[in-house]
């Protein structure tokens, strides 16, 4: 169960909140797209992901040698309501030019890194 401290322990880091706010934007991305999008490197990316995920506020699955996250299918409703609210936040730009820059992706996996051979994340 996902608690009060747990969720704001979470949405403390700046990066993290870019990260669950693009995951309510995308859906499930896989942690290269994450990485690009945020522009960090991926050992950052991983570790606070990890956070989260430790929170119960993502989920992780692998597919090969790459991992995708998605926001927790049972995170409550105000979970969710308080991602959504942090697009209208006083930081809103950042993640706006995050979700630009995944969009912009070169190579951008559409069905999972390894599809048509391709690999975004080496």
């Amino acid at each position: 169960m996902v608690t009060e401290d747990d969720v704001f322990a979470v949405l403390g880091n700046g990066t993290r909140r870019r990260l669950l706010t693009l995951l309510l934007s995308f859906g499930e991305l896989c942690v290269c797209e994450l990485f690009y999008a945020v522009d960090l490197p991926q050992t950052t990316v991983s570790r606070h992901l990890a956070v989260a995920r430790e929170a119960h506020l993502v989920e992780a699955r692998r597919q090969g040698t790459w991992i995708y996250y998605r926001l927790h299918r049972d995170l409550p409703p105000w979970v969710l309501s308080v991602v959504a609210a942090l697009k209208s936040a006083p930081g809103h730009l950042t993640f706006g030019a995050d979700e630009q820059r995944l969009t912009a992706m070169p190579n951008r996996p559409v069905h999972g890194c390894d599809s048509l051979g391709q690999s975004c994340c080496e």
